[in-house]
C-alpha cells in the first residue's frame, strides 16, 4: 500500500512539474526565423584566446593597451539574413540533457540578460574582444555592438521575437549576466 501511494505521488508531483513549463523542453533556445519557417541555432563556443598589444604595453610602460580576444571558428555563420535578422528566444525548462548549453534560456533569465556583439573577422577566423588591459584601466566581458539596431516584439510569455539590423557583417547574440559575455558561448548569425 506504501508503494502505491508513494507511486501515486510522484506521478502527480511530475503532471504538476510538467504543467508549470508552458514552452515544450525541445523548444528552448535561439531559433532564426526564414518566413514559417524556424532553425535552431546552436550555441557555439571560443576555441582559444588571442592576446596582442603586449610588447606595446611593456614598451609604454602600461600606456598602451593589451587586449585578449575570444577566437571561433570559421569565417561565417551558416544562419544568413538579408538586411534583417531575426531571432526567435524561447524561455522555459530546457532538457536535462541540454542544461549545460541552455541554462541562459530557464526562467531565472531574460532578455534583458541578452546583447548582440559584432565580430571581428581575420584570417578566417572570427573575434571577440573579452578583456582590455592598460595602465589606466581594464574592462572584462564582450561589449555589445553600438552600431546594430535591436527591436523586440513578446509573442507571449517567455516567447521574443527579435530583430537585429546592422552593417553587413558578423554577429552573435550573448547572454550577458554575471559578466559573462562571450565567454559562456555565443549565438552566431550573419548579416549581408
Amino acid at each position: 500500500m506504501k508503494n502505491m501511494v508513494l507511486l501515486f505521488a510522484f506521478l502527480v508531483s511530475s503532471v504538476i512539474a510538467y504543467g508549470q513549463n508552458s514552452i515544450p523542453a525541445d523548444s528552448v533556445g535561439v531559433w532564426a526565423v526564414d518566413g514559417n519557417t524556424l532553425i535552431r541555432i546552436d550555441k557555439i563556443t571560443h576555441q582559444g584566446i588571442k592576446v596582442n598589444g603586449g610588447l606595446a604595453t611593456a614598451a609604454t610602460f602600461g600606456i598602451a593597451k593589451t587586449k585578449a580576444k575570444l577566437e571561433f571558428k570559421g569565417q561565417s555563420s551558416e544562419h544568413v539574413f538579408n538586411g534583417v535578422a531575426t531571432l526567435r528566444i524561447y524561455f522555459g525548462n530546457p532538457p536535462i540533457q541540454q542544461m549545460t548549453n541552455l541554462f541562459m534560456f530557464t526562467p531565472a533569465y531574460s532578455l534583458k540578460n541578452f546583447d548582440v556583439a559584432r565580430f571581428d573577422v581575420k584570417k578566417g577566423k572570427r573575434y571577440l574582444t573579452g578583456v582590455s588591459v592598460s595602465l589606466f584601466g581594464s574592462s572584462s566581458g564582450v561589449s555589445a555592438s553600438d552600431d546594430v539596431q535591436i527591436q523586440t516584439n513578446k509573442i507571449r510569455p517567455g516567447v521574443y521575437d527579435i530583430a537585429v539590423s546592422g552593417k553587413s557583417g558578423e554577429y552573435c547574440l550573448m547572454c550577458t549576466a554575471n559578466g559573462m559575455g562571450g565567454f559562456g558561448g555565443v549565438f552566431d548569425f550573419t548579416i549581408k
